[in-house]
């Protein structure tokens, strides 16, 4: 009888390839890059005027990022975490820290007004608040009967 090995992480090389694909078939805009060393994690929230992102950006400076709102509420925060390495003599035991650049495209849950949107920046959490675009009022259209 032949043994083989049981390997419990080739099911998950399998679910990794299968991520890839999916966000593969997304346009470029939204296309997130599975394969980064950093990823940022990111919570939105609204009121009733006001649509919140908390983005955690440890270690970075703010001079580094960057935020854009394009059309159809796309909101993308892209930077860079910059290495802190210096003395290339070290030898490492253990590196669990990530860098890299980084570019997160996230969806709004509403219509902003990107001319009047505000990001503070604080302890290494980008703050970003949107107001939302007031919906524009139904004008009454009356419709002739023939």
């Amino acid at each position: 009888m032949t043994l083989i090995r049981f390997n419990p992480f080739r099911e998950l090389d399998s679910v990794q390839d299968r991520m890839r694909n999916f966000f593969d078939d997304f346009p470029t805009s939204l296309n997130m890059d599975v394969s980064s060393n950093f990823n940022p994690r990111v919570d939105i929230s609204d009121d009733e005027k006001t649509v919140f992102v908390n983005v955690e950006l440890p270690g970075i400076d703010k001079k580094d990022v960057k935020i854009s709102v394009h059309e159809n509420n796309i909101l993308t925060i892209k930077g860079e975490k910059k290495t802190e390495l210096k003395d290339e003599k070290k030898n490492f035991y253990r590196m669990e820290r990530t860098y890299g650049s980084f570019c997160r495209t996230v969806a709004l849950p509403a219509e902003v007004n990107a001319d009047k949107t505000k990001a503070k920046y604080e302890n290494g959490i980008l703050n970003v608040e949107l107001p939302k675009l007031e919906p524009a009022p139904k004008a009454e259209k009356m419709i002739e009967i023939n």
